[in-house]
């Protein structure tokens, strides 16, 4: 009896030593101050490509994740409740851009008597009322996603500039526990000149100089070294939009640095957006409420288990002069990188590049269509890597079509096969033709009689959708738009099945004809097939250019 009571001690004794030291482990930090900058779409091409010395420094001195995954629909509203609220749409309710406690569709899971899920704001004050907590965001519309009386000051500011100006001296004075400031104006650029254009990478750079005037501050102050800083986004953006299916769209950068974080790593383990409240919390020393489906970024602290497999750092991907696209003329390709002593390693047969891929010392010139794919190494590490589909064709006088696309999916008509314009796997993307149950026919007209290579059709395959590839792909040539010959074709056994959704790229030889006018028929394969669950329904073909090289 003695033994087995002795056993007994024995084990209780390891359990509860084994628990004090998990609830030890579990808060490995305690923050004195977390500042969180929301950048609106600010996305992960925007982070490598933009100069931003301030950002680079907070990712130096902490831990940056390049494949932080927002939520759908990939707009603002949802995506910032969600950071917000430690939970995704399905929980808090919030699916749409307008949204408020009396104009809404989903209930949220849990609420509070004026209708509000728990932010992060109400579960730091609930659970240390002397915390003090503090806002300032450009978009008024923000206030309404959360409980506002959990803040001790929430200020709506007029713009990016405006916003920093009025939080610096805030923080300065009156050292608030926790701060969250948002500004749009990347958002605002992205929409008016597009994504990825130069005027959106120096929006990122003019938000990047205000958050060196906060580190600036902090720094004069001696609070610099004491704060945590956490930097998110909502979204990306494709063109001048968002809200699609896309991975420039969904997946954003997420920075963290502080005391107990680790420090010039990346955090390799997947994460979301709605992570940022509950590591908000676990910085403060406070439990998560039940109902956030997010958990800590444990990756990003020092005495956590899973950072110990962060051993990389950031390099930033290169930089191309020439963007992937459709051309008529020859170019040259340049590459750069932001970062000092890292060499460009690229391929021209579309393989990812490694260390002992051709080294890029010179411009290479592009005199027909290739892929290019390039990386930055550093030491042991290496960046994303930067493709450049190069297309380089025939100038295209005219197109005509046989069969009209769908009213849903029209683009720009017929000339939209040779714009240049070229979709994504979003199929709502404004560059597909949808054909519904019809099939694409079109006659081309290159102006005068021109040698021809090669015809490349793009065709989208999302089967879930009812969209599927071609049966068959024929070309014809005729040098009077009369009289036509048949110069191939591929049956569906040859245009190769790629699996799941896919852009499929179908190339036909023109065996180098002399031809002016060509006729393009792609099959639709008319009805869903039996084993599909649409059977018997209209089947889709999308398509988004042709290439005549």
């Amino acid at each position: 009896m003695k033994k087995l009571n002795l056993i007994t001690l024995t084990l209780v004794t390891a359990g509860l030593l084994f628990f004090a030291f998990s609830c030890q482990k579990s808060y490995p930090v305690k923050a004195k101050r977390v500042i969180l900058l929301g950048i609106d779409a600010f996305s992960t091409d925007g982070l490598q490509t933009a100069e931003t010395p301030n950002l680079d420094r907070l990712i130096r001195e902490g831990a940056l994740s390049l494949k932080a995954r927002g939520v759908m629909p990939t707009v603002s509203a949802p995506n910032w409740g969600s950071m917000l609220l430690g939970a995704g749409p399905e929980q808090h309710g919030i699916t749409k851009n307008g949204w408020k406690t009396d104009y809404h569709t989903i209930e949220p899971t849990v609420a509070d008597s004026q209708g509000f899920f728990p932010s992060v704001f109400e579960v730091l004050k609930k659970n240390r009322p002397n915390l003090k907590i503090a806002a300032f965001f450009d978009w008024a519309a923000l206030g309404d996603l959360f409980n506002n009386k959990y803040a001790d000051k929430i200020e709506i500011t007029k713009d990016f500039r405006d916003t920093y100006r009025k939080a610096i001296p805030y923080i300065i004075s009156e050292k608030p526990d926790f701060t969250f400031i948002y500004v749009g104006h990347v958002d605002e650029v992205g929409h008016a000149e597009g994504h990825g254009t130069p005027e959106y990478y120096q929006s990122v750079t003019e938000v990047d100089a205000q958050i060196g005037k906060l580190i600036s501050a902090l720094e004069k102050a001696g609070m610099y070294d004491e704060t945590h800083f956490i930097v998110i986004s909502d979204h990306g953006g494709v063109g001048r939009g968002h809200g699609g299916e896309s991975m420039a769209e969904i997946q954003v950068p997420w920075i963290i640095r502080g005391p107990g974080v680790i420090k010039n790593r990346l955090i390799e383990q997947p994460m979301n957006t709605f992570d940022t409240a509950p590591t908000i919390a676990f910085l403060f020393n406070v439990p998560q409420p039940d109902c956030w489906i997010g958990r800590p970024v444990f990756g990003a602290f020092e005495r956590m288990r899973q950072s110990a497999m962060n051993k990389k750092f950031y390099v930033p991907k290169p930089v191309s002069a020439v963007k992937s696209g459709i051309y008529t003329k020859p170019k040259e390709l340049n590459f750069s990188v932001r970062m000092k002593d890292a060499e460009i390693h690229y391929t021209l047969d579309g393989t990812q590049p490694q260390k002992s891929s051709p080294l890029f010392k010179k411009p290479i010139k592009l005199e027909k269509s290739q892929i290019i794919k390039a990386a930055a190494f550093k030491d042991d590490c290496k960046s994303e890597t930067v493709t450049v589909d190069f297309n380089l064709v025939q100038k295209v006088s005219g197109v005509r079509l046989k069969n009209q696309p769908s009213p849903k999916y029209p683009a720009q008509g017929a000339l939209s096969l040779v714009d240049g314009r070229l979709g994504n796997s979003d199929y709502q993307n404004p560059a597909w033709l949808g054909f519904e149950q019809d099939d694409l026919n079109a006659l081309i007209d290159l102006g005068k009689i021109k040698q021809i290579d090669n015809v490349t059709i793009r065709f989208l395959k999302n089967e879930g959708s009812w969209i599927f590839l071609p049966t068959e792909v024929r070309l014809a040539a005729s040098k009077d738009g009369r009289n036509f010959k048949l110069v191939t074709k591929l049956n569906r056994e040859q245009i190769e099945q790629s699996p799941g959704r896919a852009i499929k790229r179908v190339k036909l030889n023109a065996k180098g004809i002399k031809t002016r006018y060509l006729k393009i028929f792609a099959g639709n394969i008319g009805v869903c097939p039996p084993n599909h669950p649409g059977a018997g329904g209209k089947a889709w073909l999308f398509t988004d250019e042709i290439l005549i090289e």
